[in-house]
């Protein structure tokens, strides 16, 4: 199969095999005379069709009857919000040999699938009726249950496609130009519950000043916000994700930016520059840093716990986001009430500072610098970078306001993906 073609090749029921079979993400665009329909993929999960008629198992049912027409597989597109399709491919096969069965009568009819189907349209008068191969029916229904979409499938699978597509998969070894982008944006039912519960894990740190002249004492590790950047992904069901190959993709596409987890009391984050983990955060209870922030990650990637956003961001402003979690503190635990932030400001800029500006009151706010220079400011409320710092001062103006600093180089090593994949948690 290619990715663009005819549905006389094998029609839309191979097709929809195909993709399930290959883990395939994007929009498959189909055309038939007057007649069109856009089906939407993720890692080879049918989550949503539409029509001009609507959207839902409606439009795959009767496109599944089309007899001619073309197909067009776009692995870069934008997915969607909605998800309207919650039938495996098998049973949407089956429904639509029942509808056109119907249709038919006591006429003959054809499979849609596989070699069954006709290499030419039906003449005139006669009934496009249809029937689901046996062998058909019981191999498809791998994603009746949103955790079988974390398997992987047999290799033997991929070799029997002989595709376009196929080529997807054995491109998660080749280098970045070979491998298609499958993130995009699919935002279906973010649990604001879920996420609000997870705010909840930063607890402040004691109050130890540090002299100006050196390293403050280490301060337990803190969930800090992060800022908000262009979304690729946001509220996908991370049970329908395959997490080692997106992770591969990522990688291949160079990826600057981070992946975080929202589910029932959980968070975790991934940083990652030119496709690299740079740093994880996780906070299951206690928040934890580096490899053992991974396995936290991944273990709740693994059971299908909440939902995904993946987000880009700026080189600068992601090395400064993980010297924000990695770097020491240069002072932590300052009343606010005492401290001329705009001064504190000035003296790091002229000190070329690699860090951050803490500020812990009614919320949190950040102020990220690199070299001396401040890329910006956000708040938990408010997380669009901002040039300008009047947000976070506000918040120092508080009275039980506190001020942290943190800088210096902080951990520079990646995390070992494929090592920290396999290894046991």
């Amino acid at each position: 199969m290619q990715t663009q073609g005819s549905l006389r090749d094998g029609g839309l029921a191979n097709l929809l095999q195909t993709m399930q079979g290959e883990r395939a993400t994007g929009t498959l665009a189909l055309e038939n005379g007057a007649d069109s329909a856009s089906l939407y993929f993720l890692f080879g999960h049918l989550f949503h069709a539409s029509g001009p008629g609507g959207q839902g198992e409606d439009v795959v049912i009767d496109a599944l009857g089309w007899w001619d027409g073309s197909y067009q597989f776009d692995p870069r597109a934008k997915l969607p919000a909605e998800e309207t399709i919650k039938a495996s491919p098998a049973e949407l096969i089956a429904a639509a040999e029942s509808k056109q069965g119907a249709a038919a009568g006591a006429g003959a009819r054809s499979s849609v699938v596989g070699e069954g189907w006709p290499s030419t349209a039906p003449a005139a008068g006669s009934s496009a009726a249809t029937a689901v191969d046996d062998t058909a029916g019981e191999a498809a229904p791998a994603l009746a249950e949103p955790s079988t979409a974390l398997e992987e499938a047999p290799e033997e699978v991929y070799a029997a496609a002989g595709s376009g597509l196929a080529s997807w998969t054995a491109a998660q070894s080749q280098p970045a130009q070979t491998e298609p982008s499958t993130y995009r944006s699919y935002a279906s039912g973010y649990d604001a519950a879920s996420r609000s519960g997870a705010e909840s894990f930063y607890t402040p740190p004691a109050a130890t000043p540090a002299p100006p002249s050196a390293f403050g004492p280490t301060t337990p590790a803190v969930f800090y916000p992060l800022p908000s950047g262009r979304p690729l992904y946001e509220g996908l069901k991370s049970a329908f994700v395959d997490f080692p190959r997106l992770l591969r993709t990522l990688r291949a596409d160079r990826h600057t930016g981070y992946v975080q987890l929202s589910g029932s009391g959980y968070r975790g984050t991934l940083i990652l520059h030119d496709g690299q983990v740079r740093e994880a955060v996780s906070g299951d209870g206690e928040v934890e840093l580096g490899e053992a922030a991974f396995l936290q990650f991944r273990r709740h990637m693994d059971g299908g716990d909440g939902s995904l956003d993946v987000i880009e961001l700026n080189g600068e402003t992601v090395l400064a986001v993980t010297q924000l979690f990695s770097a020491p503190p240069l002072f932590t635990g300052l009343l606010g009430r005492f401290i001329n932030l705009e001064a504190l400001l000035e003296y790091l800029v002229e000190e070329k500072v690699d860090g951050s500006v803490v500020v812990i009151a009614s919320e949190m706010g950040v102020i990220l610098l690199r070299q001396g220079t401040i890329l910006g400011a956000y708040t938990e409320s408010q997380r669009t970078l901002d040039q300008s710092t009047a947000a976070v001062a506000a918040l120092a103006a508080e009275r039980a306001s506190r001020i942290e600093v943190k800088g210096g180089v902080g951990d520079g090593s990646f995390i070992d993906v494929e090592a920290a994949l396999n290894a046991s948690y």
